[in-house]
């Protein structure tokens, strides 16, 4: 039987449309929430959430490089650059005037800015939009080492991204061995025989470990890292893909180790880094079975999951926040539009 590639589907890939992410933005960045289809002001703004959102428009501004859509980009990368402190850390949450929440977790925002300067930097817009990234990315990149596994995982992204630009930046290639060591390192702590992870519990973009990984091992030839990255997607695959279609882990309640996997609520973020995942697992091994699984995962969008209801929205051209157990969530925030553009820009780009 001949091996199928990323575009067999039973469904069409719908057209890459950046509508729903200008709706939910204003001159000051991408809102947060979404009442249905429209900005929900009383939550702000994250970066985040303008974290992944500069990362579409790195990629897609690069094949329409239109005034509006240069527009787009740089209202996002103003706000990541606003969000830099001094120090290189970064803030997270901000108010609809403006104003940066204290005492709330910073989460995974520092690796999710380095991963969007990291994609500036591959394709910059201009030699000044080059160093602006450039210089944030530098100015951030000091922390990386005490990130969580998340955050390092973002920001592995960031410098491959940054290496394939700069691939003399020696103290990059070193950061970056080294962050890809801790996160194998990590690996070699919780794996067990039945239990092949970086951690003790599946929680929430679960793939993105070994997406780095895999982009790591690439990057630098380095066959442990490879080898480490395939273990934990097989083990993944193996708790989210069920021979059928997709059924990611539940944020609910997740998966903990020994415990019951939860069914629900699962989240557009998954698809994303699946789908990168599996992609950079092709690039490393040239099965063309993770390009069939890629898409398999994609389809999770379009009806291909526990309800097989459509997560995308063809009208608003958005795409719904969550899977719940009786219905989807019909609310059309920026991270499920972000994640949504991410995997769709990932499947239709051409696989080298």
């Amino acid at each position: 039987m001949p091996q199928k590639t990323m575009n067999d589907s039973s469904y069409e890939l719908p057209k890459l449309s950046i509508e729903h992410l200008k709706r939910l933005t204003d001159d000051t960045g991408l809102f947060q929430h979404a009442k249905y289809i429209i900005p929900d002001r009383q939550n702000g703004y994250t970066t985040d959430d303008n974290a992944r959102a500069l990362i579409v428009m790195a990629k897609y501004y690069n094949n329409h490089p239109k005034p509006e859509n240069l527009k787009l980009f740089e209202i996002y990368l103003v706000f990541l650059c606003h969000a830099l402190k001094p120090d290189g850390t970064v803030h997270n949450f901000m108010d609809y005037n403006r104003n940066w929440r204290t005492g709330q977790t910073e989460h995974d925002a520092l690796g999710r800015s380095l991963w969007a300067f990291g994609s500036m930097i591959e394709s910059p817009p201009s030699p000044t939009h080059l160093s602006i990234a450039k210089e944030s990315f530098d100015q951030a990149a000091k922390h990386i080492p005490i990130l969580s596994p998340r955050g390092m995982s973002y920001a592995i992204l960031g410098m491959v991204d940054y290496l394939g630009a700069f691939p003399e930046e020696g103290e990059t290639k070193e950061l970056l061995a080294g962050t890809a060591e801790k996160l194998t390192n990590l690996h070699r702590r919780y794996a067990a025989k039945d239990w092949d992870w970086f951690e003790n519990i599946l929680s929430y973009d679960n793939a993105i470990m070994p997406a780095a990984l895999f982009a790591a091992g690439l990057a630098l030839g380095e066959k442990k890292y490879l080898n480490t990255a395939e273990r934990a997607c097989k083990f993944l695959l193996a708790n989210i893909y069920n021979g059928k279609h997709f059924s990611f882990v539940g944020s609910d309640s997740w998966y903990s180790k020994g415990k019951e996997k939860s069914k629900f609520d699962q989240q557009p973020i998954e698809v994303a880094s699946t789908v990168i995942m599996l992609k950079n697992a092709y690039r490393a091994t040239m099965n063309k079975e993770y390009l069939q699984l890629a898409r398999k995962a994609f389809d999770w969008f379009l009806g291909e999951n526990d309800l097989h209801k459509p997560m995308y929205d063809s009208q608003s051209n958005g795409c719904c926040d969550g899977l719940g157990p009786d219905n989807i969530n019909p609310n059309q925030g920026a991270e499920s539009i972000a994640s949504f553009l991410i995997a769709l820009l990932a499947i239709t780009e051409k696989v080298s």
